[in-house]
């Protein structure tokens, strides 16, 4: 972590700053923009969070040239990645907790900036890079735990389920910024200075950090263990380790499974791309129904888990080209169109402690996205993916079951707050 002076704000135009510094900058137009759109601040710095780990993704030709990285060293790198932000969402889903989103929000910033940095000097030494992807994981960690907590806090309950699902609908994003990366500064001037511009983004984005509601306890400042996980939420976190193990490998393996049954690979890759509009479509679209319905997102999960079982359980069943498309449209859909719900849920079902609720769900749902893809690809690493999507199935299934008992669970909790409020 660095070193930093708390934030303290006395109104929204006056704050102090980290370093020493008296920085008086609400006036500056995209800090006052943010700290009246928490949407915007949960999006932009969480694409900061992860651009890292896509601009490693989107120039491997140009590291495979330079530095010798292979397919399997990118794959080292990106379950290193989620790996440090699976084991690190519970420590700093505490300290987000205790010390506020806005100094959260700060310090994932300046760990993506140094990531980036990082990752240029892996020209000296390629492990580096897997260094880089260590602290951007760190980041992410700390981006989105924070930016629950903005969204917690500061959105309009009402908008709060089409808020989630903007936010993470910001991954997508950051791979597309990425993209754009790549022309414009990796091919022309090399790979670093994509790097190097992100890392100045990171630094900038840093100082934009707007002041987050906070309702931190006398507990959270004493570092008092005072909070544990309600059984709901454990299993809303074994429901999303499961669908989150579904939705990676169904993505990861989209284009040679596709292959193997038939479909060109252009039309496989078209299909990807097409696959990732419809999934970002999904995320707001789950997150404006929950908004209108006022509901936790529990609901809306259970249907979107249930559907992506039906969806692998038709590619174990058919080989054929269209039935695989229709096949695989369901279960990303269905598997993968959820994460902004999650969020949401764990808001609501401890909204006293969202950090540290988020972080716990945190650290499930990255274990299942590092588990998930490494078993997925053993299963079909003959080019049989039957397996592979029996697996996606059992994982999907049992996904859905969980939030199903996480559901019930959490109306208990809500009624026996009821009945003793009512004594």
């Amino acid at each position: 972590m660095f070193e930093t002076t708390p934030l303290f704000c006395d109104n929204v135009t006056s704050c102090k700053m980290y370093t020493g510094l008296m920085v008086r900058d609400l006036g500056s137009p995209i800090r006052s923009f943010l700290s009246r759109h928490p949407m915007a601040t949960a999006v932009t710095f969480v694409v900061v969070g992860v651009l890292p780990l896509y601009l490693t993704s989107a120039q491997f030709v140009a590291l495979e040239r330079d530095l010798g990285l292979t397919a399997s060293r990118l794959g080292i790198a990106t379950a290193l990645y989620f790996g440090v932000a699976a084991v690190m969402g519970a420590p700093v889903g505490r300290i987000v907790q205790r010390d506020g989103a806005t100094l959260g929000l700060r310090n994932g910033a300046l760990v993506s900036a140094v990531a980036c940095l990082v990752a240029v000097s892996a020209s000296l030494w390629w492990p580096l890079l897997l260094v880089a992807a260590g602290l951007a994981g760190l980041s992410n960690a700390f981006m989105q735990i924070s930016s629950n907590v903005v969204l917690a806090r500061d959105a309009v309950f009402h908008r709060q389920g089409i808020s989630f699902g903007a936010k993470q609908g910001s991954i997508p994003l950051a791979s597309m910024l990425a993209g754009a990366m790549l022309p414009l500064l990796g091919v022309s001037i090399g790979w670093e200075w994509p790097f190097i511009f992100a890392a100045l983004i990171a630094v900038v984005v840093s100082f934009m950090a707007p002041p987050v509601t906070n309702v931190t306890t006398d507990a959270d400042r004493d570092d008092r263990p005072g909070w544990a996980p309600s059984a709901s939420l454990r299993l809303l976190t074994l429901g999303g380790a499961c669908g989150g193990a579904a939705g990676n490998s169904l993505s990861l393996f989209l284009v040679p499974a596709a292959v193997a049954v038939g479909i060109s690979e252009s039309s496989a890759g078209t299909a990807l791309a097409v696959a990732g509009g419809m999934v970002l479509a999904v995320r707001l679209i789950v997150g404006w129904l929950a908004d209108r319905a006022e509901s936790s997102g529990h609901r809306e999960m259970v249907v979107a888990l249930a559907a992506g079982t039906v969806g692998c359980v038709l590619l174990v069943l058919f080989d054929t080209p269209v039935m695989f498309l229709i096949g695989i449209a369901i279960a990303m859909l269905g598997s993968w169109g959820w994460p902004g719900l999650v969020y949401l849920t764990v808001v609501r079902i401890h909204p006293e402690a969202p950090a540290q609720a988020s972080g716990s769900l945190l650290s499930g749902n990255l274990t299942g996205s590092v588990i998930g893809p490494l078993v997925t690809g053993f299963l079909a690493g003959s080019g049989d993916y039957t397996s592979a999507w029996v697996f996606c199935a059992i994982l999907s299934l049992v996904g859905t079951v969980a939030m199903i008992i996480s559901r019930r669970m959490a109306r208990d909790m809500v009624r026996g707050a009821d009945h003793r409020g009512g004594r």
